[in-house]
């Protein structure tokens, strides 16, 4: 079966490839919303519809849509949009726990049937130095980030701790992949 990722993330082919599993990429022509249900919700409806987009453009075979978000104080925190923005966001993580949550979706080509699955990791944030926020804020890692910041690059030295799955702040809950394609009957070993 041909795998489809219907995501224009670098991290999640990398981890794909990582893995040695054969994909290629589509495009998912879909704008991320943050409405006001939970973080969980919006995450998974973001999934469903980059993995729905995508499927639009193959003939068959299995595509898989992710959407990760921050949520803290029952805000949900997307891609900041300048710097301000995510100034104010790391702000509010800095020295307290917040969860990300990555949802994957799947759309198995011909028949468009649908899976979904999310998961939560809760993750611990030190509080920083005024020095440290600048020394990050320096590099423009922070920009394509949910929350603002990624746990795999420059603040990775800012997690104190976390309590979930490590690939589902980075973006793709393999658990979850393996998950999506038993509930569609898919083998992707072979």
């Amino acid at each position: 079966m041909k795998l489809y990722l219907a995501s224009s993330s670098p991290r999640r082919a990398h981890m794909l490839a990582d893995w040695g599993i054969p994909f290629s990429i589509v495009k998912a022509d879909v704008d991320e919303v943050m409405l006001d249900a939970a973080p969980e919700n919006c995450a998974a409806q973001n999934a469903l519809a980059k993995a729905k987009s995508g499927s639009d453009h193959v003939d068959a075979g299995l595509v898989i849509g992710a959407d990760t978000v921050v949520a803290c104080d029952g805000r949900i925190l997307g891609k900041p949009l300048d710097e301000a923005q995510a100034r104010d966001m790391l702000a509010l993580l800095e020295g307290r726990e917040h969860r990300v949550i990555t949802a994957m979706a799947a759309v198995l080509v011909p028949g468009k049937a649908t899976a979904t699955r999310t998961s939560i990791t809760h993750v611990f944030m030190r509080h920083l130095s005024e020095s440290e926020r600048q020394a990050y804020f320096d590099n423009p890692e922070y920009r394509d980030k949910a929350g603002a910041y990624a746990v795999q690059g420059l603040a990775a030295s800012f997690i104190e701790r976390t309590e979930g799955p490590m690939d589902t702040i980075i973006g793709f809950t393999m658990s979850d992949f393996h998950a999506l394609c038993i509930e569609l009957h898919v083998d992707m070993r072979r």
